[in-house]
């Protein structure tokens, strides 16, 4: 019985001993996860707090400069931040943001700023003998004595002057057969001077088309726009022609380009335009100022534009104009007002956007009266009777080129005519598209064929030429050409009444 009580008893402390060493490697193995689990909350704590941490920091940035993620905080930089920045703008960009706000205004026209440019402007010109001079002003006057705005005004006045006086030493050199500068279309290369047509529709939106192909004559150049999506007649309100000057390698970071206004016109019906011609695909009609608008036949939308520009101050007008408003020359007056009655010089050339037809020239030509009207002066160049004088003239016609088709329209082209004084000046400068109207036989000649007449007729003059269309020959002769123009204009052009 004792020894069954005791083997009861060991038995039951073994027990006892072994449920204990299990609760405490069970107890071990809680703490121990535990414990890992604590070590990852916390590892997890403390990566969320320096990601939050670094969100602090980063939002704190903007809410110095900008106070909250949605404002501007460009414009809550400290005055120096802004003004370091547009130190390394140069002069067309500085004017630029100039407009952005007040504030930018009287930042970007620190003196600090433009006084730099005009130094640097002047290295680049240490050629000239009063460089070394105005570089050693800039350096020793302070600049912020100066009132604001005062280095700008001096360095665009600058730029400005220089600029200009490079090309208008090139048009200095004038041509003796046409009176224009001879280096026109050289300089219009050059400075890489093109032309867009703005259209205005009606519901006030704009399309702008750049030219697609020119044409260069010794006095003019015709240019054309058949490119891009074109909009019908009916939808139109206004046309805008600008010259702008382009960059010699185009890239996408362009600026925007200074427009010069060369002519405005309005496209409405009550604006009447004239019918130039047609042929099987398109009408041309021509507007004001030697533009003409082709449409296809039946639905009257937009083929091409086709102008023809006159080299007279065309440099000027391209450049020096503004978007909204025109370049507007300055005139002198002759030194002798009585020498409207001598010499003048007439140059006519007829053509079409890809070759001449006729080019004349008449030297000295004399005024006189206009029978039946008194106000009219007149130069005749050809008689009807001077036989010797009449000159042969070829085919004339309009070809044009649009979406691929290709036509031509015939007795129509385009003409340049230049009258000069005595003095070689410029007296009446004409680029306009006219055409050929059949006449009645009213003058007998030495011809037998039918005849056409070409009438222009402007506030400044006339031109009227009469051609005979020779069958045998395939060619046209040119039988009469006068030009009128009224008394007061001579008046008027050699410091006369008017």
């Amino acid at each position: 019985m004792a020894t069954g009580l005791g083997e009861f008893l060991r038995n039951l402390r073994q027990g006892l001993v072994k449920a204990d060493e299990t609760t405490r490697g069970e107890a071990q193995k809680g703490e121990t996860a535990r414990a890992e689990g604590a070590r990852r909350r916390r590892d997890h704590d403390t990566s969320s707090t320096s990601l939050h941490h670094e969100q602090c920091k980063t939002l704190s940035v903007f809410e110095q400069c900008g106070g909250n993620r949605r404002g501007n905080y460009l414009e809550r930089l400290p005055s120096e931040i802004i003004l370091k920045i547009c130190s390394f703008l140069d002069a067309s960009s500085l004017f630029n943001i100039s407009f952005v706000n007040k504030r930018f205004h009287d930042l970007a026209n620190s003196n600090a700023l433009w006084s730099v440019l005009y130094a640097s402007e002047f290295e680049k010109k240490k050629w000239r003998p009063q460089v070394r001079i105005m570089t050693e002003a800039v350096s020793s006057t302070s600049v912020e004595e100066k009132p604001a705005g005062y280095w700008k005004k001096l360095l665009l006045k600058e730029m400005a002057g220089y600029k200009d006086t490079l090309w208008k030493t090139e048009l200095r050199h004038m041509n003796p057969h046409t009176g224009m500068p001879a280096l026109t279309e050289q300089v219009l290369r050059r400075l890489h001077i093109q032309w867009e047509i703005t259209l205005t529709k009606k519901n006030g939106r704009e399309s702008v088309h750049k030219q697609s192909h020119i044409f260069f004559e010794d006095s003019s150049v015709t240019v054309l726009w058949s490119r891009g999506v074109w909009p019908y007649m009916s939808s139109l309100e206004g046309l805008q022609l600008h010259g702008i000057m382009c960059p010699a390698l185009s890239g996408p970071g362009d600026k925007p380009r200074w427009r010069s206004l060369i002519h405005k016109t309005s496209l409405t019906r009550s604006i009447p335009w004239s019918y130039l011609g047609a042929d099987k695909l398109v009408k041309l009609l021509n507007l004001n100022k030697g533009i003409i608008v082709g449409v296809w036949r039946g639905n009257w939308k937009i083929a091409f534009i086709m102008a023809n520009l006159h080299f007279h101050k065309l440099i000027e007008r391209s450049l020096l104009g503004s978007r909204f408003c025109p370049y507007i020359p300055t005139g002198g007056t002759a030194a002798d007002p009585d020498c409207g009655r001598h010499g003048y010089t007439l140059h006519i050339v007829l053509h079409n956007p890809v070759r001449r037809i006729m080019c004349q020239h008449f030297s000295p030509l004399y005024t006189s009266r206009v029978p039946f009207q008194e106000d009219y002066v007149q130069l005749i160049a050809i008689n009807f009777a001077d036989v010797p004088e009449h000159k042969p003239v070829a085919k004339i016609s309009l070809p044009w080129q649009a979406e691929g088709v290709q036509g031509d329209v015939e007795r129509c082209c385009m003409m340049t005519l230049t009258v000069l004084d005595e003095a070689q000046r410029p007296f009446w400068c004409v680029s306009s598209p006219v055409k050929m109207s059949n006449k009645f036989r009213a003058v007998d000649l030495e011809y037998e064929g039918e005849q056409f007449i070409i009438v222009y007729e402007d506030v400044e003059g006339k031109v009227k030429m009469t051609f005979v269309w020779m069958e045998m020959l395939q060619q046209y002769f040119l039988v009469q050409l006068s030009t009128a123009f009224p008394a007061a204009k001579v008046k008027r052009h050699f410091g006369g009444e008017s």
